[in-house]
């Protein structure tokens, strides 16, 4: 393998395909994010969403996902854009093809609510509204274009 990963690891032999989906509150356009390596020197935030499994869409990856995350269905959901993000953290080299949507719940009760768990992390993992905390990154970095045209 030639250029960059011959000095990296690589966090796996393929492209990741995922889905996420920028879900607004509507009282101040704050964006649903959770967070990654906040206690580094690169803290990063991303929207609900994650992995598509073999044989499932994007649009179904991405109801199961936030079924899985936080307990809430889809309501509506539009495919913005899908966007190429090749990044290295700590180290590691990953590959991901990300399906964009923009996308309401179902419950928008859940608006009135600041931070909330996720269901099926295997750790302490909260989601929150962005704003609040600017000093993490949001990832991937294609997003911001995404989140400023929708805000």
């Amino acid at each position: 393998m030639g250029g960059r990963a011959d000095t990296l690891d690589v966090m796996a032999s393929s492209i990741r395909p995922i889905a996420v989906a920028l879900i607004r509150r509507r009282s101040d356009g704050a964006l649903l994010v959770t967070g990654h390596g906040l206690d580094t020197d690169d803290p990063r935030v991303r929207p609900l969403g994650g992995g598509i499994e073999f044989g499932e869409s994007a649009r179904t990856a991405l109801d199961r996902e936030i079924a899985e995350e936080i307990g809430e269905s889809v309501a509506r959901a539009e495919h913005l854009a899908t966007v190429e993000n090749i990044f290295v953290v700590d180290g590691t080299l990953g590959h991901e093809i990300v399906f964009v949507f923009d996308a309401e719940l179902t419950d928008t009760s859940i608006e009135e609510r600041d931070h909330f768990p996720v269901l099926d992390a295997p750790e302490e993992i909260v989601f929150w509204w962005r704003p609040g905390d600017e000093s993490a990154r949001l990832v991937p970095p294609a997003l911001d274009e995404f989140v400023s045209a929708t805000a």
